[in-house]
């Protein structure tokens, strides 16, 4: 995958892509319909939906725009989710990928990874957490041309 002129020209993720909010106002109506959503933002003022199981035991969908500042000088906005996350007694739930690597048409690679972590409050009405992202980019002979991070992005919904 390569970043060009601010769009990605080339797509091999269901996680990558440049409209985010679209997506995450298409995750907030058909998770409706199931367990109990949450809604909130980012400290980067995106959207953050978070839907739970009936029973609260499961994350079902979490979902969110997050933007990436790249050590090129460029910087994107993509969306990301996870799915089907348990959630401890203790109100808590995480999950993690990557790196996972993509391989480009142009002989060039992509690894991405992320993580998520959050806790529910007492009375279960409010969640908060942090998410983070990161996309490297590499040349054909495996050296790094770019890499782009979200940091640890903080996140609060709520019901």
């Amino acid at each position: 995958m390569r970043l060009s002129g601010g769009r990605l020209t080339e797509r091999r993720t269901g996680y990558a892509c440049v409209v985010a909010t679209a997506a995450l106002a298409v995750a907030a109506t058909t998770a409706a319909a199931a367990g109990t959503v949450f809604g909130g933002s980012t400290a980067q003022e995106f959207p953050v939906v978070i839907e739970t199981s009936k029973n609260g035991r499961t994350v079902t969908m979490a979902q969110i725009a997050i933007r990436l500042t790249c050590t090129g000088g460029g910087a994107f906005t993509l969306p990301d989710g996870y799915r089907r996350m348990p959630v401890s007694k203790k109100r808590k739930f995480s999950a993690s990928f990557g790196p996972t690597t993509n391989r480009n048409s142009d002989g060039t690679t992509t690894d991405l990874e992320g993580s998520i972590s959050g806790t529910f409050n007492k009375a279960r009405s409010s969640v908060s957490g942090t998410w983070s992202f990161t996309w490297t980019d590499h040349d054909a002979a495996g050296a790094v041309t770019d890499t782009c991070q979200s940091g640890n992005v903080s996140w609060r919904a709520k019901q």
